[in-house]
Parts: structure tokens; sequence; C-alpha cells
């Protein structure tokens, strides 16, 4: 069962944003590594410099985020999670690009309750500003933010078929202009076969509308399909899609991941 609570939160990691991962500690001294790139196309009116649709065009961006984390006791996870990023975007009569580093997020989880395989944990997570542009294409934030997550997670052995599911809840506090966010996240899986497992998500962001001056406000509604396989006990590749649903203030597209997982 331990195999499940590692691939569930393998899930959370591929599925989500940076320096999101499942309710479950790791073991005291054992972790994960993660290694996983992103590509998505969008069709929008454009970007402003606040991020928001402007004119005609579509925006390409490719995403290589690195993720660790290492289980301090049996109850406390640690962890840092980097995204770089590099984006196209196309008006027509105008094109730009950039690269660099978008944010990094730095967490502490800890399990506040665990048994018969259920398991509740929250976390603390700072968000760094990056180091790329915060013009147009748009990478990083001009500002720090911090958020605090509630995180439950259940594991089953139905019949022959392990399965789990996670709920997750949080506030962030984005310092600068920015609106702060709240975030809702579901996720459900199974083994179907030995060393396969198969993940489905809902992200949710809803902006609280309380941006300053020229502040960034969005809410965005996302849901995930992913699928990995185990080639070893500690190595294992994962493919994803992700489809934006629906949102406020933000342009819809559609995402590819690839990634590579290293427990130990």
């Amino acid at each position: 069962m331990r195999q499940v609570w590692l691939m569930a939160g393998l899930a959370l990691v591929m599925l989500a944003p940076a320096a999101r991962s499942g309710p479950w500690p790791q073991a005291e001294g054992g972790g994960q590594l993660v290694m996983s790139t992103s590509f998505q196309h969008l069709n929008v009116q454009g970007y402003d410099s606040q991020g928001r649709p402007s004119g005609r065009g579509s925006l390409d961006q490719l995403s290589v985020s690195p993720y660790w984390e290492h289980g301090l006791t049996q109850r406390w996870t640690i962890g840092i999670a980097p995204r770089l990023q590099a984006s196209w975007m196309d008006l027509g009569y105008t094109r730009s690009s950039s690269v660099g580093l978008a944010d990094a997020g730095l967490f502490a989880r800890y399990a506040v309750w665990r048994d018969n395989g259920m398991v509740l944990s929250v976390q603390g997570t700072a968000v760094t500003p990056g180091t790329a542009s915060t013009d147009s294409p748009r990478i990083a934030e001009a500002h720090g933010s911090v958020e605090w997550r509630a995180l439950f997670g259940i594991s089953r052995a139905i019949g022959s078929i392990n399965a789990f599911m996670g709920l997750e809840g949080a506030y962030r506090l984005r310092f600068g202009s920015n609106a702060d966010e709240v975030r809702l996240d579901a996720t459900m899986g199974f083994q179907p076969a030995n060393g396969w497992f198969v993940f489905a998500q809902s992200l949710n962001t809803l902006g609280m509308r309380n941006a300053t001056g020229n502040g960034a406000n969005y809410s965005a509604y996302k849901a995930a399909l992913a699928v990995s396989y185990s080639i070893t006990p500690r190595h294992s590749i994962v493919a994803a899609y992700t489809r934006d649903l629906s949102g406020r203030n933000v342009a819809l597209g559609d995402s590819y991941t690839l990634g590579w997982v290293y427990n130990y």
C-alpha cells in the first residue's frame, strides 16, 4: 500500500502547479525527486503587462519543474519546487519572448493524523519572486506569496485494485498588488495493473477580487489526466494532459507533461 501513497503524491506533483504535493508524508530519511517538462499552447487575445487578455495572437510556454521532497521524521516532510519557463508570444504585429525562473516554492508538511490508510496533513509554502520578465510575455511574479494548505488522503484496496483519493484546500496570500487566491483540488487514482497507475484531477483557483491598482486578479478551472508506469520500484515515468475548462481574466489552452520520478 505504501506504493499507492507514493503514487498519490506523485499525481499531485505532476498535475498541479509547483509546490503542491500529496497529503502523505515521506518516510523518515526517504524522499522523492521529480523532473517534469510541460508544454502549453494558448490561443489568446494576447497578454498585457498584468497577464490579462489584450489583442489577438498565441502564446506557447515550455516549463521545466524540478521537485524534491524529503522526510525529516515520520510526520514532517520538507521540499522545494522551482519552476523554469520559456514563453513565446505572437500577436501578429509583434513577437516577444522571455525565459528564466518563474518562481520557487519552499514548503514544510506535517501529518496531523494517520489511521487505516487515511491521513490529514497541513502544509505551509513560501513562494519566491521570479527572475524572468514580469511584462509581456509575463512569466515571473514580481512579488512573493505564502500559502496555507490542508490536505486529506485516503487509500483503499477494492478487491484486487488499489485506489486513492486526495482533497486539498488552500489560501494563498499574494504580496504586492495581486489578488489573493483560494485553491481547491481533488484527485482520484487507481492501479489497474501491476506497475501502472491512472490519475484524474480537478484544479481550481479562485481569485479573491482584492487586487489593488493594476494587480492581477483571475480565476482558473482545470481538469487533468495522467498515467504512470513503474519501471523499477524506484524509477517511474509519467505522462499527463491538462485542459483549461474555464476562467476569468485568463487565457485557456491545453498542456502536456512528461516526467521522471525517483523514490529513495
